[in-house]
Formats: C-alpha cells, structure tokens, sequence
C-alpha cells in the first residue's frame, strides 16, 4: 500500500512527464484517456495498477455532450475539470481529451469552428457561448430546484448555488438566501427562517443541524411505532 508521501512523489513524477509530451496537432478525436492520464514508473506492480485504476474510473464518470436543450453546458465543463485535474491532465491534454466526449450537435459544432478553437480556454468560452441557456431558461431552472424528497440538504444546496451563480453571478447573500430557502423542504422552512440565517453558508449549517434533529425524531417514532406492535 503507497503511503501518502509516496502517492504525492508519483504524482509529481506525472505531472512533469504530462508536461514534457509533444502532440501532433493532427491528433485524432478518438482520443485513448489512458495514453495521455496515467504512465508514470512505478516503484511496484501494486502501485502502477493502484494509479491505473483510479485514473480509469475517474474518466468512466464522464458523460458526453450533445448539445441538446436539457444539458448544462457549464455543469458539464466543471464536472471536466474537476475529473481531468484529479487526474493530473496538463492544459493542452484536456483540450484533447475533451474532444472525444463530444457528440451530435456539439461535436458538429467543433469540427465546424476548430479552426479558431486552439486550446483549453477557448474551447471553455466557445462551447458555453453555443450552448448556455438563455437567461430567462437559467432563471426558471433556478426557481424550479427544488429539494428532492430523499436528498440532502447539502446536495441541494451545492446544485441550488450554482444555479444561482449561474443565472445571476453578482446575486447577493439576502437573494440566495430567498431562492434556497424557498426550495428547501417544507418541513425544514419554518425553522431555518426562524433561526434567520445572514450568509449563504449560515443557512447551510442551520438547514443541516435542523435536518439531522428531523432524521433523530422520525427515528424516534419508527422506534416507538415498533416497540408498541411488539407489545
């Protein structure tokens, strides 16, 4: 088993080897995610299986987009780069490996605008000017998230704000406040309004301590509706 210090060595190894490839610019869309993520000289068998293996099922939980209305083109790009950095890719590789995870409509709309899309950047701004919706779509998203009968409050919270972000980047704390309060569960509103969260990140702390004190009671009564069948 690799030790802590070691895992960051072998990462550091990779990363300098990532930067030190030379692609073709003629480079196929059929990209192979393991040529370009994870070769680095292991000291072991163990580790180098260990590495393989986590570089592959980080790249599995990509999906690819096609540009149709329902996709959210800025979501899709963050899960990207928070997959490709785990997975130490350089700059240039994520342009690279991106491509082969475009389908349909978008991966028409690349070959058709490759020419003036070089890098990594480009491609970010390019493709969400193509493909995000329209301010009125992101408003209305936003209104309509509401918090699922069996998710977190943290789920929702973290997809609530990125919404908000989204359809409003310099929204302020009291408007976030209004726009996730108003999504959360029914029962969870009364008691965080009561409790008059000031910062996006007060509500989220008051949401949770009154979620877990709903989960303790409803755990309580499942207990006593059991205790009083047995008797």
């Amino acid at each position: 088993m690799t030790t802590r210090a070691l895992y960051n060595h072998l990462c550091e190894q990779e990363a300098q080897r990532l930067a030190d490839i030379d692609f073709n610019s003629s480079y196929s869309l059929e990209v192979d995610i393991n040529s370009i993520a994870y070769r680095p000289v292991f000291l072991s068998t163990m580790e180098e299986q260990f590495m393989s293996t986590l570089a592959k099922e980080q790249i599995r939980t990509l999906v690819k987009f096609s540009g149709t209305d329902h996709e959210d083109v800025v979501k899709w790009l963050f899960d990207f780069e928070t997959v490709f950095d785990r997975a130490q890719l350089q700059i240039s590789n994520k342009y690279i490996a991106v491509q082969s995870y475009l389908t349909d409509t978008a991966e028409k709309w690349f070959r058709h605008n490759k020419s003036t899309i070089s890098d990594w950047s480009t491609f970010k701004l390019e493709i969400i000017k193509a493909y995000q919706p329209s301010l009125n779509q992101m408003l209305l998203k936003m209104e309509q998230r509401r918090q699922l009968p069996h998710e977190s409050v943290l789920e929702y919270y973290v997809d609530k704000r990125q919404l908000c972000s989204q359809a409003d980047p310099s929204m302020s704390s009291a408007m976030v406040i209004h726009h996730l309060t108003k999504g959360l569960k029914s029962t969870l509103i009364p008691h965080v309004i009561r409790r008059r969260p000031i910062t996006p990140s007060d509500f989220l702390v008051m949401a949770q301590e009154e979620e877990k004190i709903q989960l303790t009671l409803n755990g309580l009564s499942y207990d006593t509706k059991i205790y009083k069948i047995l008797i």
